[in-house]
Order: C-alpha cells, then sequence, then structure tokens
C-alpha cells in the first residue's frame, strides 16, 4: 500500500502534463484550421480546449459565434465567451467586448458597458481600445466626458501607431481641444499620420501648412520624420533643419500604400497589382492578398477578418496569391532574419493546375531582401521578397498599412 501511495503523485503530475499538451495542441490545430477557413474543423478543435478554460480558444468560439462562421450567428454566445476570456486578462476580448456593446449589432447597446470594456482592455495595452477609450472620453459616451483623459489614450494609441489616433490628435492641437492651439504640432501630427500614404490625412496636412512660414513648414516636417512607432508622440518640434530645408523647401512627399507580386507559377507568368491585408494581432501574424484586379471593399473587409480570398468571383477564376507569414517570428518587431517561413496560396486563372499551396522555407525557397514596421494594428510594414522554386519565382513588394481590426484566422507564429 504504501508504493501505491508514493507512485499516486507521480502519476497524477504525468496525467497533468498529458492533458496540457493535448490542450496545447487542439489548441495549434483549431488555429490552423481557422487559417485554412475550416471552421467545422475549428470549431471542433476549439471548444474543447475553450472549455477546459484557455483564453484564446475561448476568444477565439467568440468570434466564430459573433461573425457567424462555424456556428450559427450568435452573438449573445459571443459575449459570453468573450467574457470568459476577458476575466482571464486576454485584451483582445476586452476589447471586442467594448466593440459589441458600442455598436448594438446582435444586443442591446450600452455606452456603459461599452466604456468600461475598453477602458480595461486599454490598460492592458490593446491600441484600438485606447483609441476607442480615447473618444469615449472626448465624446462624453459611457463615461464623464474629459478632454485631457481622451487625449492621454490617444497618445497612448497613436505611439503604438494607430494612424487615425495621430490624425485625432492632429485634429486636437489645430482646434486647440485638451491641448494648446498649434499649428506646427498638428502639422506634424497630420503628417505622421499620413506617413502610410492616406490621401485624407495628408490633404489635413497640407492645408494646416498653407498657414506655416516654409521654416515652420520644414521643423513640423523634421518632427514627423524623427517620430518612430513606439516612440510617446511630439509635444515640442524638433530643432530646425539645416540647409535647403531650412530655406523652405519642400518636404519629401509621402506616396500611398503599394503592392505587387509578379513572376511566374510553375512556368505560367503573371503580375498582380492590387492587394488587401489582415492582420492576426495576437501572433503577430499577417497575410497579404495580391491580386490582379481591384479587390471590392467587401472582400477586402472580409479577408481583414478571415484570411481567405476565393480563387473565383462570379464564377470566374482568378489570378491571385496569398501569403502568409510571420514578420517578426511571432514578435511585434519586423525584421529579415527572423521571417523564416511562408505559407503560400496561389491560383492561375489562364492555368489551374500553375496554382500552388506550400509552405516555403528559408534560405531555401525565399530570401528577404528587405524587412521593416510594426506587426501592431495600424502599424506600418513594408518590404521585399524574392521567391525561387523550382518553376515558381516571383517577387513580392509592400509598403502597407496594417488593419485596426483583428483577424479571426491567421498563421500561427509560435
Amino acid at each position: 500500500m504504501k508504493i501505491v501511495a508514493r507512485l499516486r503523485p507521480a502519476l497524477l503530475a504525468l496525467a497533468l502534463v498529458v492533458m496540457a499538451g493535448l490542450a496545447h495542441a487542439g489548441l495549434e490545430e483549431g488555429l490552423n484550421a481557422l487559417r485554412r477557413s475550416d471552421y467545422a474543423r475549428a470549431a471542433k478543435e476549439l471548444r474543447p480546449v475553450a472549455e477546459a478554460g484557455n483564453a484564446e480558444a475561448q476568444y477565439r468560439i467568440g468570434r466564430m459565434y459573433e461573425f457567424g462562421a462555424g456556428y450559427p450567428k450568435d452573438v449573445a454566445q459571443g459575449v459570453a465567451w468573450y467574457r470568459k476570456a476577458a476575466a482571464q486578462g486576454h485584451a483582445e476580448a476586452m476589447e471586442q467586448l467594448g466593440e459589441v456593446y458600442a455598436t448594438g449589432d446582435g444586443i442591446p447597446k450600452d455606452d456603459a458597458q461599452a466604456a468600461a470594456w475598453f477602458r480595461k482592455a486599454a490598460e492592458a495595452g490593446n491600441a484600438a481600445a485606447q483609441y476607442n477609450i480615447g473618444l469615449y472620453y472626448a465624446k462624453g459616451a459611457g463615461v464623464k466626458k474629459d478632454i485631457a483623459q481622451a487625449i492621454a489614450w490617444l497618445r497612448k494609441s497613436a505611439a503604438q501607431g494607430m494612424r487615425i489616433a495621430q490624425f485625432k490628435l492632429g485634429v486636437a492641437y489645430e482646434n486647440g481641444e485638451g491641448v494648446t492651439r498649434d499649428a506646427a504640432l498638428a502639422y506634424a501630427n497630420y503628417a505622421i499620420a499620413a506617413q502610410d500614404g492616406n490621401a485624407e490625412y495628408a490633404q489635413y496636412r497640407d492645408d494646416i501648412g498653407k498657414s506655416l512660414s516654409p521654416a515652420q513648414r520644414a521643423q513640423a516636417q523634421a518632427t514627423a520624420d524623427a517620430w518612430r512607432a513606439g516612440s510617446p508622440m511630439p509635444t515640442v518640434l524638433a530643432a530646425a533643419p539645416s540647409g535647403a530645408a531650412a530655406r523652405g523647401a519642400p518636404a519629401a512627399k509621402v506616396g500611398p500604400d503599394r503592392c505587387s507580386a509578379s513572376g511566374a507559377m510553375e512556368g505560367e507568368k503573371f503580375s498582380l497589382p492590387h492587394c488587401a491585408v489582415s492582420l492576426m494581432q495576437d501572433a503577430h501574424s499577417i497575410a497579404i492578398w495580391f491580386n490582379e484586379a481591384p479587390i471590392a471593399p467587401d472582400e477586402a473587409a472580409s479577408f481583414q477578418t478571415s484570411s481567405y480570398a476565393a480563387d473565383d468571383k462570379g464564377g470566374k477564376p482568378r489570378t491571385k496569391l496569398v501569403a502568409m507569414f510571420c514578420p517578426g517570428g511571432g514578435g511585434a518587431a519586423a525584421s529579415a532574419g527572423k521571417l523564416t517561413k511562408i505559407d503560400l496560396n496561389t491560383n492561375h486563372a489562364k492555368a489551374p493546375m500553375a496554382g500552388v499551396q506550400t509552405v516555403l522555407d528559408a534560405p531555401k525557397d525565399f530570401k528577404v531582401e528587405k524587412l521593416a514596421g510594426t506587426v501592431e494594428p495600424g502599424a506600418a510594414l513594408s518590404g521585399r521578397i524574392v521567391v525561387a522554386r523550382g518553376k515558381t519565382s516571383f517577387t513580392l513588394d509592400f509598403d502597407v498599412t496594417l488593419p485596426a481590426k483583428d483577424a479571426a484566422a491567421g498563421l500561427a507564429c509560435k
């Protein structure tokens, strides 16, 4: 009997280790199924993990209920699962609860609940929630109006690269809302927001610039050029530039978002000048859909939440390429050396058999010539990747802004 008593703790520990391993495997299988848009498999894998208490699985089940993917759409059920994940400190689940209560889509709109959840997610560091609670304080929705609080939260969001928060700070400086009116700082904030080519933000920058002297514009532009994601937003201007800029030479034009994929699929040439992007924030992974024709807004919005692009449109095959990868190897900072795999899915309208579905490995199958940016909502990401594998060879070029909304599916980086 003593021998049995001594063995029992060891056997119990072994059982716990096995259970933990199975839970981890179920989570990875479920996330991989989401990436493939196999929602039935995702539900099968994630449900027991979620019921066992895993916050990430609970969050993903909540999204599946909210958007009707893998389950019949049931926002109330989605909210219930979000609450389980949020109770464990899952920031994205908290932010999503705020969005559901803010929009009232499927449940009664409740600004107080929305504000409370946005605040919790914001305190956990979620940039979208920081922006949203900033707006709630600015409007007095669900909380007492407090412009100082609004500006403070917008600054936190903007520092993480949220372009719309940077733009709102420009508006605050232009109108003197919560800050001292300052046209030069308004210009600097608008210029930062416009760094990814947003035409509206650039127009605001140019309009306020008309009220500045050439020297002031040069100094404000220098302030914007010196800013880097992760740094506090400017509250004072950088030192006045010297040389041509100080004499009022125009600042370099910030170009629009761009992307292209060109080369050959199994020997069949292609050129894809249009794209849409999705971000799975918790994994710091992205998917870029390169397409031969302009992507319709509804398809781009769907891709942002599903990371899935159909091989045809209106019954006609399309030429497209979807590349899923982890720019920072699972971290937020993009780095060429950390990008080791690309999940590739292609289709060729004129040669269906030329389509490729495979995983590429570096340096055997591809080389990263450049990669820079931050894998966070609203942040900029740019890169150039050259692929060569058998008869499939192409180059990916991109300079894009990552979406603010998180995708329900994507690549698991770790």
